[in-house]
């Protein structure tokens, strides 16, 4: 009986429960399709990605090389040649002798020594001047294009020896001498009685465009209307629209004062203007002294009798 449960409960090292079969079967590396083909992928990946970097490696460096390459060429380049030519533009009256009179180069003057920032400056200080450019032509010549300021009424200005002179008014206000305009260009330009503020100047000149609008209108749609326009009188407008009243006041040869609203519709005064001077021509063409067209609606004519007439 001993023997017998001996035996029962015996093992041996190499029987069905050694402790090998106890610890559980051994883990076997797996081989199958679906395995080799994750550990190609992660492979792929890994190479793809050190090609990547070796590629930005390879860029940048390439990428300096030629920048370094590069600077020494800019640096290495053969100075310019002396400036042989001028080519001058305008889009206004400004002569070629004027241009020589602004502009001082040295004889001699290589073009990559000259200064085309101060150039384009010192145009742009001139009256007549808006703007200006300048540029390099390679290989020995400046390009210098100008644009003029518009111009939009003529300005008599006293001398110190009791004469006068006249300027030019540009539709942004700024006043200067006309250099280059024809005696007809400078006839084609009413004269401008202007604004005087408080201090007792006329400068700044305010809101001109406005009565640039107003000229350039009836040049095109009245013209020998406008011919007979001498004086812009600006006495009773200062160029700010907001303020009420604001007048701009024309004489013309055939009527001495006629008035015209800043802020009212400049068409529909210059058709008032038409209709009350050709009125007046087929009723005997009498005497007027002033045509206002500034009030709302209507036109008030004063006849030199000292008769007035609603329009």
């Amino acid at each position: 009986m001993i023997g017998r449960g001996r035996e029962k409960g015996e093992s041996s090292a190499s029987g069905s429960q050694s402790w090998r079969e106890l610890a559980g079967p051994s883990r076997r590396k797996l081989n199958s399709p679906l395995a080799r083909k994750r550990r190609i992928q992660r492979v792929l990946k890994l190479v793809g990605a050190f090609a990547l970097l070796l590629g930005i490696v390879a860029v940048g460096y390439f990428g300096f090389k030629q920048l370094g390459e590069r600077e020494d060429s800019i640096q290495l380049r053969p100075p310019s040649k002396p400036i042989e030519k001028i080519l001058f533009d305008t889009d206004g009256m400004l002569p070629d002798g004027w241009l020589s009179s602004v502009v001082d180069l040295r004889p001699g003057m290589n073009l990559m020594d000259a200064d085309i920032h101060s150039l384009k400056a010192r145009l742009e200080m001139e009256g007549q001047v808006e703007s200006a450019s300048v540029e390099r032509v390679f290989p020995n010549a400046l390009r210098i294009n100008i644009t003029e300021r518009i111009p939009v009424m003529r300005l008599a200005v006293a001398t110190a020896d009791g004469g006068a002179r006249q300027r030019i008014v540009a539709l942004d206000g700024s006043v200067y001498d006309g250099i280059g305009y024809t005696k007809s260009a400078m006839n084609g330009l009413p004269f401008v009685q202007p604004f005087q503020h408080s201090n007792g100047r006329y400068t700044p000149m305010l809101g001109i465009v406005r009565v640039g609008e107003l000229l350039s209108l009836a040049r095109q749609s009245q013209p020998s209307l406008f011919r007979t326009w001498q004086v812009v009188s600006l006495e009773h407008y200062s160029g700010d629209l907001e303020m009420p009243g604001q007048i701009i006041e024309v004489r013309s040869k055939f009527v001495p004062r006629i008035l015209f609203s800043a802020s009212m519709d400049f068409g529909r005064q210059l058709d008032r203007l038409e209709y009350i001077l050709r009125y007046v021509r087929q009723h005997g063409n009498p005497s007027m002294e002033r045509i206002d067209l500034s009030l709302r609606g209507s036109a008030a004519v004063q006849f030199s009798s000292d008769r007035v007439n609603i329009f």
